[in-house]
Parts: structure tokens; sequence; C-alpha cells
């Protein structure tokens, strides 16, 4: 009895314990600001935090904890971890080898033109390296023109949402990538028919039985692009306008169109069969003949955050998961080097859901608490903190250049930071300057809303047009009052 007594005392002492642990964690929870309450929407779900990166407190936590699709805040992530895992020094490389020996302008011998998924990688610069080839007395190649690249054929992450995948920026993440993987076209009336027309050849089929209704007599008039096998394609529906319409086209098989260039670029140089076949690896007793390096990597992240490239932030993740798991790496490899190097930063990513580096999937997920903890680390961690400096500024560069209200108006200028947006979808993360001159990026902020209706974004009604004006009054007008305290008490 005497026993049970003291087990039963014991736990009443722990539980006494445990809840003077958890009692300042509610007390901490302070109410939100009065100026917020009637800006909070009720049909969406949003969450919010502003700190004063000066002194690090907390100033407003609205839903931290609550897992929100990111969007393009996602490319945050994908950033550091290049960044963390390929190193500064890292390149995309574009070479060519031979098996054979060269004689009498013959190669007598295989070439090898190995791809490494440089997202910036050109016709033109494929051009570029046959002519140098060319310029060595090479007249004819003998053997095979074999491709080289990994073989992931994993060109989609999980969750892209599947009618994007024809359009431009959801273009297949491969080791061959051309032009971004990326067909610019116009749409043309042509009496009671419509022409699609590439701006420069590319080898891809569209057929098109759409038409267009500048009278829109058509209740619900829309486009729609069919995706078939080996890059051809089927454009119906009806365009409710009158002027060409412009249309950016994605390839769907990256291996076929790099063929298909390849050929057309060596046949206008070369004496060859114009017979492609690819490979997985370079045999190594090839010889390197030439060899193409992209830009750098910062140059690649500053265009990559800047322009919220997804092919630059997909390639990215694929090359950080295949430096960290090998060559077959793909999405899942890269999402995992993801968190694996936040962590490793002291940032908890447990309770995030990971599929991609651009932020396209629908399968995303973060908090507005793991987002700030990663722009804590831009400002305190030396090697990250040039990336503050290639975020889009308010009214000036970037996705934020042209985005309302930020290209107006006192944020013009006062706010640098991240854009996530896709449909149903609002956030933005980054930093606002309590003065435009003296205190620069005073406050980190995070904001965040999914299930904005449609029609409200159509109108810029979302929750960050509202809370960041209004924001930045109330923190100016809090600064203000400080000031005058401190002068009313001299």
């Amino acid at each position: 009895m005497t026993n049970k007594l003291a087990d039963i005392k014991r736990w009443r002492q722990r539980l006494i314990r445990l809840s003077c642990l958890l009692l300042p964690l509610t007390a901490s929870a302070a109410p939100l600001p009065h100026w917020l309450q009637p800006l909070l929407p009720t049909d969406s779900q949003t969450a919010l935090w502003v700190q004063d990166s000066h002194s690090g407190e907390v100033l407003i936590s609205h839903n931290a904890d609550v897992l929100m699709l990111p969007a393009s805040t996602q490319k945050l992530l994908t950033a550091v971890t290049a960044w963390q895992v390929l190193g500064e020094d890292f390149r995309f490389h574009t070479r060519l080898f031979t098996t054979g020996n060269i004689k009498n302008g013959v190669i007598n011998g295989d070439i090898y033109l190995q791809f490494s998924g440089d997202p910036r990688l050109t016709r033109a610069q494929l051009a570029q390296m046959a002519t140098k080839l060319a310029a060595t007395g090479v007249q004819k190649i003998a053997g095979k023109v074999v491709l080289v690249g990994n073989n992931d054929s994993q060109w989609q992450a999980p969750g892209w949402v599947w009618d994007d995948l024809g359009i431009c920026y959801a273009a297949p993440v491969s080791s061959f990538v051309i032009d971004q993987n990326c067909v610019k076209a116009v749409l043309l009336q042509r009496d009671k028919t419509t022409q699609i027309k590439p701006l420069l050849p590319a080898p891809i089929s569209i057929r098109s039985s759409a038409y267009f209704d500048p009278q829109k007599q058509q209740p619900f008039c829309q486009l729609t692009l069919q995706r078939q096998p080996d890059n051809h394609y089927l454009l119906d529906g009806c365009y409710g306008g009158s002027a060409p319409l412009p249309l950016a086209i994605a390839i769907n098989n990256p291996q076929r169109y790099a063929a298909d260039i390849v050929a057309a670029v060596y046949q206008q140089q070369f004496a060859f069969n114009g017979q492609i076949s690819f490979a997985n690896t370079v045999p190594a007793s090839a010889k390197l003949l030439l060899d193409n390096t992209s830009a750098s990597l910062s140059e690649l992240i500053s265009e990559m955050l800047l322009d919220s490239d997804n092919l630059i932030a997909d390639t990215l993740l694929k090359q950080a998961g295949q430096q960290r798991f090998g060559n077959t790496a793909g999405f899942a490899a890269g999402a995992m080097t993801v968190k694996e190097t936040l962590e490793q930063l002291g940032i908890s990513m447990t309770s995030s859901n990971l599929v991609d580096g651009s932020g396209l999937s629908r399968y995303n997920l973060l908090s507005a608490r793991q987002l700030a903890q990663l722009l804590q680390q831009f400002q305190t961690r030396p090697s990250l903190q040039w990336l503050i400096g290639v975020l889009p500024k308010a009214g000036i560069s970037g996705t934020l250049q042209y985005k309302r209200p930020f290209n107006h108006g006192p944020l013009r200028g006062s706010v640098i930071a991240k854009t996530g947006s896709m449909s149903g979808v609002q956030n933005l993360a980054g930093f606002l300057s309590g003065d435009a001159t003296q205190d620069k990026n005073r406050y980190l902020f995070v904001v965040l809303e999914n299930g904005l209706n449609p029609q409200a974004e159509k109108n810029k009604r979302s929750f960050m047009a509202a809370v960041m004006p209004a924001l930045q009054q109330q923190l100016q007008t809090e600064a203000n009052t400080a000031l005058s305290q401190q002068s009313s008490a001299r």
C-alpha cells in the first residue's frame, strides 16, 4: 500500500511539473492584433508570421504550424539546398566525346554527346559545339551519334496538375533539356480555320481544329491542348478573341526532341547517317572533345528566384538528389535531400511534405513557421545572406515588379520577397523595410493563403493584398509612437 501511495505521489508531482511547462506556452499565445481581425477571410485558410529581425521577437503568429500549399515559395528551400549541396562552383556540363580516332576529316568511331540537365542549354549552343568540331577539320562521322543521359524517366513530379503539362511552366525535367523543353508558337486565324506557327523551326507537329470566336457566340469558349506521343499535339476548342494568340507548348518527350534537334544540327555540319541512339554512360575509353558549361550556380539560383523559374528549380532539385544519392536519383531523392539539408540547419521538417523543387505539385505542404525559420537563416548565416539580394523587389524586379499592390504606393521598394501563386493559392515570404533607407529588411514575414476564391483572386482581393499595406502602416505607426515616447522621456 505504501508503495502505491508513493507511486501516486510521484505521478502527481510529474503532472504538476508538466503543467508548469505547458502554462507559459499557453500564456505566450498572444491574441491577434485588433487591426488584423477584420482582414481575415472567412472562406479561405490563412497563416501569418511577422518577426522583428533586430530583436527576434515574433510580433504575429497566426496558424503558424498549419500545413499549407507553398506554391513557389518552396523555391526558397530549393535555393538553399542547391547552394549547400552542390556548392558555389557547380556548373552543368554538356560534353562531346569520341571512342574513335580522327583521320583525314573522318571520326572513325562513335561520338557521345553527354547531357546533364542544363536548364538553359540551347539549340544554338549545340550548333556552336558542332561548328567548333567542324573547325578542327572533321567532315564526317563514320560511327554512331549517341546521346547520353541518366535513366530517370520521371519527367513530371507527382501532383502536377494534368492540364498544366502541355504548358511551358510545367516542361518535363530530364537530362535532355534544349531551349527549356518549350516551343513558342502563335495561333493564327485563316478564314474559317486556324494555323499554328512555331516562332522557330521545331521538331513537333500540332494539328488544330480550333476556331476564333471574336463575337463570343459560344457560351463556353475555351481551348484544349491534347498531348500525344512523340511530341505530337492536337489543339481544339475555341478562342474568344481576334488577335493572334501566343502559345508556349511544353515538349512531352524530351529524349525524342533532343534526338531530332541533334540530328538536324549535325546533318548541317557533317556527313553521317542521321541515326541517333541513347546510353546511360560514356565509355571509360572515350576522349573528351568539347565541353559546354552552364551559367554559374549563383546566376541560375538568382534567375530561379527572381522569375520563379520552375525548370531551373526542378533541375537543381534533381541534381542535388543525384549528388546525394547517385545517378538514378529523381524527384523523391531531391526532396529527401532538401529535408536533410534543412534539418542540418536546425529547421524541423518532420511535418512537411515535399515532392518537387518548384512548388508546382499540389502534394507539397509547408508551414509558415518553417518558411520563417528558413528566412532567418538568410539573415544570420553568412553563406546564405546573398540570397536576400536576389529576391524580387516590389515594383522594381522579378515577379513583384508589376504585382498589385506592391508596384505602387508605400510598398514599392519596401518589400523583397518570394511569391507563390497558383489557382486558389497566394503566398509571399520575405522582408519588409521599416524605413526605405535606414531600416532595411527590418521585419521578416510569411503570408500564406489557400483555398482562395477564383473570383477574389481575379479581382486582386487576396489576404496578402489586404494585409501587407495594413501591416506596413501599423508597424510604422508603432515605430513612430515608440520614437515619440523616447523623445518625451528625454
